[in-house]
């Protein structure tokens, strides 16, 4: 389980990493970039839930953080939710 979780962080980071890099390179507006600080926060809620994702904002002091990771975190579970439930009535 522990091996899955760091491939699955891994990938995750990475893949965030690129499209930072996509948005920093090919943008029209040359000093636009992303704040890592919100690429850490978005991937952890969006693998871990609300509940990590401040648990990380907090830890490092990024307060500013905290209710944004609250709401996508929660906005995930809600669309997660009918997304599985539609995949299962779609594949029964």
């Amino acid at each position: 389980l522990s091996f899955f979780l760091i491939v699955l962080y891994a990938l995750h980071g990475a893949t965030l990493y690129f499209i930072r890099f996509l948005i920093t390179h090919f943008s029209k507006k040359k000093n636009e970039t992303v704040a890592l600080q919100r690429l850490l926060t978005a991937s952890s809620a969006a693998i871990g839930g609300p509940a990590t994702a401040v648990a990380l904002a907090k830890s490092n002091g990024w307060n500013s953080l905290i209710v944004p990771s609250l709401l996508v975190g929660n906005l995930g579970y809600a669309v997660a939710t009918f997304l599985g439930i539609g995949f299962h009535a779609f594949f029964r």
